[in-house]
């Protein structure tokens, strides 16, 4: 449950002038070129005198399926052109219906769904998988496997939420079976200066707001900057989850050849830190609350304890984010481009609470300090997690448009690579129960220090990955193009862990080493100028039961494999008045990890995912 229903909500914007769309061209079309957005004429006298120039702005507004989306690829591919499945909320659409974060815009495309645990937050399932193999992006980047690293994100912040249906491996890397959501920041314009400013009010004390801004400081130098907000009390008074976000990005046209983007993200979070509320013996306490839970042994939940906090007053679940980035473009001629990122990021993850609740029904329990544990009350675990990530990566492609055999084709042809270092840090109370509380009124009493929590046991891992990747479109004819698009990947992965005593434990640790190769290739066909047809095959390759980060000694020797194949068709009819895609797609998944015993797993099995998916508007 989220507390996301509005009571009241409040969006205005200034502009100083009408905000400009320029439609992006499909650069596969034959005809299309590369073009600034203002044309600029230089006005002659009579007499030969150069006048002050002028600068004349076409206004309009993209069609939906003219949109060429960061997600789909580095062939700057429009949707209509793109042999997959793809969805953008845009940012008006994320303000115009409410969406506060990012995983309930993502959750507004067709056939995705969303629902996240307080220690795992902003989780999604689409296509019949979840968890670790939806991929989320910022801005493109790759931060870690998703239960881990993904943080609820401001839509304030955004310029749109980006979508991928399928496996998504030949264009990131491992981590893609599902699919892949990409979240795009704003960015400054040269068209004058922009303010927005968001407030919105709810239930449960519900708010969001934002204030922001874009302002050419010169002809070549723009700057935008946004800061937005969003807090609750949440359904439970004392969870209080909260996250602030700051993003600045620097905007450096100097020549229409050249741009450099320097980008700043700083995100703080709380999530929610209620866990929950503990079933008991209603044979006991009597109470209970019908409609929602039944058990063979009488258990349930009484309306004493249904709105009460039972975790610790000062628990901890937050995060401090910072990720840096500076893209470069250079458009050397109208045949050839270059484009390098470059980032860094930087996380610290905190969890420290009484996560498990269990009721003691008869005497003779102790808590960590040695104190009998009354018959009726609740007694309470810790859970304590500490995370420090840093990563530094650059990815660079070159984009070349020449002919082959008189039939227009565009190359592209990149890599990238990462250095991750990621140390997890835990410790536990040496007893089963740290200590209790009252069912009916308990005691919002602190952390605490107990026997067996320190030192901590620590968990570090280093991963190095460097991919070479390359993607092709061939207009075959006007109406009918081919894509392709082939990556490898060199991934090492060094998964070291020690016990509190500072052993290390060589039971556990391992090295190990990694190369998936995927790719895609299909063909689009254009029934008419406004109506596609496609189809498509792509390969995945992601781990097969555990993330990279908590992987452990025996667990897996190679990586789960994924292969996908879709046919579907686009339009836009009616003038551009309604647009539907309609896609069905078949997946399968390989090589999983499946339980053999006990406490003994292996990699077997497979996964099949068949389905269909539509949407119009």
């Amino acid at each position: 449950m989220r507390p996301v229903s509005y009571a009241l909500s409040l969006l205005f914007g200034i502009s100083c002038v009408p905000a400009a769309y320029a439609a992006t061209p499909d650069p596969s079309d034959p005809k299309a070129s590369a073009a600034h957005p203002y044309k600029k004429r230089t006005a002659v006298t009579p007499d030969r005198k150069v006048v002050s120039p002028e600068y004349i702005t076409a206004y309009g507004k993209t069609a939906p399926l003219q949109m060429a989306p960061a997600v789909g690829g580095k062939l700057g591919l429009s949707i209509q052109h793109t042999p997959g499945t793809l969805n953008v909320v845009s940012h008006d659409l994320m303000m115009q219906r409410g969406y506060a974060q990012a995983e309930a815009a993502a959750d507004s495309a067709p056939g995705v769904s969303s629902g996240g645990s307080p220690g795992s937050p902003a989780q999604l399932m689409m296509r019949g998988f979840t968890g670790n193999q939806i991929l989320v992006l910022h801005d493109g980047q790759y931060f870690g496997p998703t239960t881990m690293v993904n943080r609820p994100q401001n839509t304030f912040n955004l310029e749109s939420v980006q979508v991928l249906k399928g496996p998504s491996s030949v264009l990131y890397g491992q981590g893609a079976v599902g699919g892949t959501v990409d979240m795009r920041s704003r960015t400054p314009t040269f068209d004058g200066p922009h303010a927005n400013a968001l407030v919105s009010y709810g239930s449960f004390n519900t708010w969001n707001a934002g204030v922001g801004g874009s302002v050419p400081i010169t002809q070549t130098l723009a700057l935008r900057t946004d800061f937005s907000r969003t807090s609750s009390d949440g359904f439970v008074k004392g969870a209080d989850p909260h996250s602030d976000d700051f993003t600045t990005t620097l905007l450096w046209k100097p020549t229409e050849k050249f741009t450099a983007r320097l980008s700043m993200d700083y995100l703080t979070d709380r999530l929610s830190t209620y866990y929950g509320t503990p079933l008991v013996d209603l044979s006991q306490t009597g109470g209970r609350v019908g409609g929602l839970l039944s058990s063979s042994k009488g258990l349930g939940l009484t309306r004493a304890s249904l709105w009460r906090y039972y975790n610790v007053r000062d628990g901890k679940a937050g995060s401090v984010n910072a990720t840096p980035t500076l893209h470069l473009d250079w458009r050397v001629n109208s045949h050839v481009l270059f484009h390098n990122s470059s980032y860094f990021i930087y996380s610290k993850r905190r969890w420290n609470n009484a996560e498990s609740l269990t009721y003691i029904s008869a005497p003779g329990q102790t808590d960590a300090a040695g104190n009998a544990i009354a018959s009726g009350s609740i007694s309470r675990d810790r859970f304590y997690v500490y995370q420090n990530q840093h990563q530094v990566g650059d990815t660079l492609h070159g984009q070349f448009d020449f002919s082959i055999f008189g039939m227009k084709n565009r190359f592209v042809l990149g890599g990238d690579a990462y250095y991750l270092r990621f140390i997890r840090n835990r410790g536990f109370p040496a007893a089963d129960y740290a200590d209790s509380v009252s069912l009916v009124s308990p005691d919002a009493t602190l952390l605490g220090a107990f026997a067996g929590e320190y030192p901590y046991m620590k968990s570090p891992t280093t991963m190095v990955q460097a991919g070479l990747f390359l993607e092709d479109v061939l207009t075959i004819r006007d109406n009918l193009r081919l894509v392709g698009g082939f990556r490898y990947d060199w991934l090492s992965l060094d998964r070291q862990n020690y016990r509190q005593n500072g052993q290390f434990n060589a039971a556990t640790s391992f090295k190990g080493h990694y190369n998936p190769d995927n790719f895609r290739i299909g063909p689009v066909f254009d029934l008419t100028k406004n109506i596609s047809l496609y189809g498509v095959y792509t390969t995945g390759e992601d781990p097969p039961g555990s993330n990279l980060f908590l992987a452990n000694r025996g667990q897996f020797t190679k990586l789960s494999h994924s292969r996908q194949g879709e046919i579907g068709v686009k339009a836009s009819l009616w003038d551009g008045r309604l647009t539907t895609t309609l896609a069905l797609y078949d997946i399968r998944r390989t090589r999983m990890l499946v339980s053999t015993g006990p406490d003994t797993v292996a990699t077997a099995g497979g996964q099949k995912s068949r389905g269909g998916e539509w949407q119009g508007g």
